[in-house]
């Protein structure tokens, strides 16, 4: 096991990022998170979560959350609410939801150059240079749909936390499934290869991303995960 990390979790409270808490609290890290809510993660804090109240939309938020953390790596797994669990169901969060959120991180990181961190972001395959390689019949449900707006708003923190000249990696799973952890393939950045139909457990992705953190052999890359 790698050596203990002090992890900021941003969207921690969602499905996904409660598995990133407990898989990183697993391995002995020492993680804070921002969250909106801090009473709804009272079992994480009874196992060792720290909260700080607040939002990545709120820059003084995310300079307490800093400040409390003094993170080696943001793992963000922030994603856009819909009007009900139907992915086609309308967004009710703002446009940059993610990009804004992002963009108030990476500015705290830049004021704080004594603290080397890096940052690990949950996007989608398909976003950014990935597009190019998702199926075509995909991509036309994607424009005919509401998710679109997500991919547009994963491709802005794509290209403004490349351009911030801050260590980061894109992590960009396949079509998010329930279940449990299994072995997890790979592609790299452009995802080119992966099947139409491809799935991954959020489980497999949540332990994908505490390795990201863990590890340096996925900076400054997108790699595209499935099961």
């Amino acid at each position: 096991m790698s050596a203990s990390k002090r992890i900021l979790m941003i969207g921690g409270s969602g499905r996904t990022g409660k598995l990133v808490v407990a898989e990183a609290l697993s391995h002995k890290h020492t993680v804070t998170a921002l969250v909106r809510k801090p009473e709804s993660m009272t079992a994480e804090t009874q196992s060792g979560l720290i909260t700080v109240a607040g939002t990545p939309l709120n820059i003084q938020d995310v300079r307490r959350a800093f400040a409390q953390s003094q993170p080696d790596v943001i793992i963000v797994t922030l994603s856009a609410p819909r009007a009900s669990d139907s992915p086609f169901a309308a967004v009710i969060s703002p446009p940059r939801l993610m990009a804004d959120s992002v963009s108030n991180v990476v500015a705290v990181m830049r004021e704080n150059p004594n603290v080397k961190s890096k940052i690990v972001i949950m996007q989608a395959f398909g976003a950014e240079t990935s597009w190019q390689n998702l199926h075509c019949v995909m991509q036309l449900l994607m424009k005919k749909s509401n998710m679109i707006y997500q991919y547009v708003d994963h491709d802005a923190v794509a290209k403004e936390t490349r351009a911030s000249g801050q260590t980061y990696v894109f992590v960009r799973p396949s079509r998010l499934v329930e279940g449990t952890s299994e072995k997890v393939r790979e592609w790299d950045n452009d995802g080119k290869g992966v099947p139409m139909m491809a799935g991954i457990t959020r489980e497999s992705v949540a332990k994908f991303l505490v390795e990201c953190a863990e590890r340096r052999q996925w900076d400054n890359s997108a790699p595209v995960i499935a099961n």
